[in-house]
């Protein structure tokens, strides 16, 4: 039998040596698997855990191998970040129980000396923990804050020279505290406050947002997408920085809307509950089984003023790029600087080419959004990115190209918890931040056609 350990190791070496998606390679394993709640969530844990803080971890392994992590293979550097993050990250675990538990799954997968190596390693652990040393922040603040935190060089030196070095500290701390679970109550079929009655009812500890209408932020709770509830269709995961977006679009019943990056759903889901489920909202998405989440979705919460469409939106059907709408989102592909603490994988695979190539199909798919508004019409550019490039900078340059837009004020149409809570926020710009905000990090404008 499979148990929560080995799981994790397998969704582990597929995220190291196949590029995985962590939520995907956790999804994957997980269907293939039988465990009991309690172990899912700590084969959940143990995947999450390790990859955010894999290079924390990686440096912690050399401080007591004979060999670069590197240079090992994918079972046993595994099997060695598994132990490494149970033994210094995780309280729960008795130490002896993660030596143990990794030795036995490297005698089981690895080769010959795997099962020694560990033990060896994961032992001068713990006899001598006070053995791991960092540089110091004032002598390379990048080295140390990229080791001590798990952050890749290239993303602390850029935050380093905009924030420095003791922001650039507090922000990669919040990126790796656990984010809160919040939902957003779906109004086409229910309250708030009624929907927070069902799921007390079922045992979970709720409180309401106080900076959305509809947003939940769950304390405590079992399996929340296994509830009724949630079969039913009363509310979708989503952070209350995500929920904020269609805000600012401040959509109106009646009117005719389109998202150019519609997948999986969230944001245009959210714009019909705010136009109650009236006028027409087009979705679009490039890739064919991202959309299915949206069509899922609409399904699950019994929106029908949505019609998803498969395209993409820089080369948009002829009867399509012909049309004007009274409201256009494009919630732009990004770096995702900003979902850091919810992506554990993304901090690994984003690269500064990235970030140039993304900043070039964001002009591409603003270019395409711009010919869509009507006269009077309003554009919202959001991204989960906290780079400027890709953010102020990217809409000064629309703007510059683009006359016939102008900056409109953000902040009347936000939420009045927001506006209370975080009263520097949105004149012209709505930009959160986790360590300042303990919301995802989100870039949100709102340009007017004249």
């Amino acid at each position: 039998m499979t148990s929560a350990r080995e799981a994790a190791l397998r969704a582990l070496i597929d995220i190291d040596e196949n590029n995985a998606y962590a939520g995907q390679a956790r999804d994957t394993v997980l269907r293939s698997v039988d465990l009991s709640t309690r172990d899912r969530a700590f084969c959940t844990q143990l995947i999450f855990g390790v990859t955010k803080f894999r290079k924390t971890i990686d440096h912690i392994i050399e401080t007591f191998s004979t060999r670069p992590v590197g240079k090992t293979d994918p079972v046993t550097r595994n099997t060695l970040r598994l132990g490494v993050y149970q033994i210094h990250y995780l309280t729960q675990v008795p130490k002896y129980a993660a030596v143990y538990e990794s030795v036995a799954l490297a005698k089981k997968h690895g080769h010959a000396g795997s099962a020694k190596f560990v033990n060896a390693v994961l032992r001068s652990l713990l006899r001598n923990p006070k053995a791991i040393r960092f540089p110091e922040l004032a002598d390379d603040p990048v080295a140390h804050i990229s080791l001590r935190y798990s952050h890749p060089e290239w993303l602390v030196s850029r935050w380093i020279k905009r924030f420095g070095p003791e922001e650039t500290v507090e922000l990669c701390k919040a990126n790796n505290e656990e984010p809160p679970v919040t939902i957003r109550a779906n109004t086409l079929k229910t309250t708030r406050e009624a929907l927070m009655a069902k799921l007390s009812d079922e045992g979970c500890e709720v409180v309401p947002s106080d900076l959305v209408h509809e947003g939940i932020e769950i304390r405590s709770c079992g399996d929340l997408f296994t509830f009724q509830p949630y079969l039913d269709g009363m509310f979708v995961a989503q952070d209350i920085g995500s929920m904020l977006v269609s805000y600012v679009l401040s959509p109106e019943p009646g009117e005719n809307i389109i998202d150019l990056t519609a997948a999986p759903g969230g944001k245009v889901t959210h714009i019909a509950q705010l136009m109650r489920d009236t006028g027409l909202i087009i979705a679009c998405d490039v890739h064919e089984h991202r959309l299915a989440l949206v069509s899922e979705n609409l399904k699950k919460l019994g929106i029908v003023s949505v019609k998803p469409l498969l395209c993409d939106s820089r080369k948009l059907p002829p009867d399509i790029h012909g049309m004007k709408f009274d409201r256009v989102l494009l919630d732009a592909p990004c770096s995702g600087t900003g979902v850091l603490r919810r992506r554990a994988d993304l901090r690994w695979q984003r690269t500064e080419e990235d970030l140039r190539n993304l900043v070039e199909l964001q002009k591409e798919l603003l270019e395409s959004a711009a010919n869509l508004v009507r006269p009077g019409g309003i554009l919202v550019y959001s991204t989960c990115s906290i780079e400027p490039e890709e953010n102020r900078e990217q809409i000064s340059a629309f703007i510059g190209r683009h006359p016939e837009f102008s900056l409109d004020n953000a902040r009347p149409y936000l939420p009045s918890g927001f506006k209370t809570r975080f009263p520097d926020q949105g004149t012209p710009f709505v930009s959160t931040y986790p360590h300042k905000h303990a919301i995802d990090g989100f870039f949100v404008t709102r340009l007017t056609r004249k």
